[in-house]
């Protein structure tokens, strides 16, 4: 490979013209080697590279960045939080236009995306355990257990029935008037013997209506029938003192 004409040392020391192919006989002056030879132009230089670009302020980077720092800060409050997610979300993407503006310092734009993502989960953070701890307490929605008064006295049974059920009397009267509209006088010359059946039938599990229906001189329920004869059945064995 040729090298091109121009002023180069010979070896010598001293600057010697090259033609491109061979040495002329022309020798460059030792305290003027810039000055022109004869048969010999200026030797070329090589051109120099061009001054850099200038670099641009990272503008929109530094704007994402204040928009993710702000909107950080209203996160952390439950009150603005909405306005806090939509700062932040504003501050990531101006953030990410910046990254990619060419000629600018890209650090802003990095830093404010970061920010405003972990700015976004620490608002949530805070939202969620201030709801938590906000939050009403459970009520108790069992039945309060009601407790009987220690001075409370003693209710009589007989007061606590049912006002359609008949009276123990009711029923003893009832139970000799069919006795004796059937005859039967036996009892009679018992005193006791009618009311104690009255007590017996009132104490036992006949309904209500099956009671009234007997002192009313019908037929009991027909599906207490049975025990409607087994109940008067007893109450007279029980009442009567001779057996």
């Amino acid at each position: 490979m040729s090298m091109p004409a121009g002023w180069y040392d010979d070896g010598s020391g001293r600057q010697r013209w090259w033609d491109g192919a061979r040495w002329t006989d022309d020798y460059a002056p030792v305290h003027d080697a810039g000055s022109p030879q004869p048969g010999a132009s200026a030797q070329a230089q090589a051109p120099s590279a061009p001054p850099a670009a200038a670099r641009r302020s990272p503008i929109l980077g530094f704007v994402g960045l204040g928009l993710a720092v702000l909107g950080t800060i209203l996160a952390c409050i439950p009150v603005v939080f909405g306005i806090g997610v939509v700062l932040l979300l504003a501050g990531f993407v101006v953030s990410l236009i910046g990254l990619f503006t060419k000629g600018a310092a890209k650090w802003p734009s990095i830093v404010g995306m970061i920010l405003s993502v972990v700015g976004g989960v620490i608002g949530v953070v805070v939202l969620v355990v201030t709801l938590l701890a906000n939050a009403p307490a459970p009520i108790d929605t069992a039945p309060a257990t009601s407790v009987p008064s220690p001075s409370a006295e003693p209710s009589d049974p007989s007061t606590d029935a049912s006002d359609s059920r008949p009276s123990p009397e009711e029923i003893g009267a009832a139970a000799a008037e069919v006795n004796r509209a059937n005859g039967l006088t036996t009892y009679d010359d018992m005193p006791d013997f009618y009311p104690c059946v009255g007590q017996y039938v009132y104490d036992s599990d006949l309904s209500d209506d099956s009671v009234e229906l007997l002192v009313a001189g019908a037929d009991p329920l027909p599906s207490e029938r049975e025990l409607a004869v087994q109940v008067i059945e007893d109450a007279t064995l029980a009442c009567d003192p001779q057996g």
